[in-house]
């Protein structure tokens, strides 16, 4: 019984590292926005919000949303201290910046699954190697 659960265990820590250290999935090219989208998505993220788009003249911007309007929105640049005016209708990619909530629930998730599995491992390892006292010696017969 003792040898299943440790080889149960090794296979879910071989399994968890082995999800960790496979490569992400390549995801196909990303499907065309309307101006519509992109304002949603803007206001989703807010004043302040990061984010990478992509314009219609193959331009990539990152930067802080500073101003949202109908037509319209400001964007201060990485390395810029001016705001620059971006419209909707030029905008053919759009990219958020940070892990948002999803992304710290999954990380979350995976560090709390790790360290229950390295407790579990490391408790194993400690029950199979305590040491154990030497048998006693028979005591000598007298006649």
């Amino acid at each position: 019984m003792k040898l299943l659960f440790d080889l149960a265990l090794r296979g879910v820590a071989a399994a968890l590292i082995c999800a960790l250290l496979a490569p992400p999935p390549v995801f196909a090219a990303p499907k065309p926005v309307n101006p519509e989208t992109i304002h949603r998505k803007i206001v989703t993220k807010g004043i302040g919000g990061w984010v990478c788009i992509e314009e219609a003249n193959g331009i990539l911007l990152v930067g802080r949303i500073t101003s949202v309007q109908e037509q319209e929105f400001g964007m201060q640049l990485e390395n810029y201290p001016e705001v620059t005016m971006i419209k909707y209708a030029d905008v053919v990619r759009l990219r958020t910046i940070g892990l948002g909530g999803k992304g710290v629930a999954i990380l979350m998730g995976v560090t709390v699954g790790a360290a229950v599995v390295t407790g579990v491992l490391m408790h194993n390892a400690y029950e199979n190697s305590k040491p154990t006292l030497p048998a006693q010696p028979p005591s000598p017969v007298f006649p």
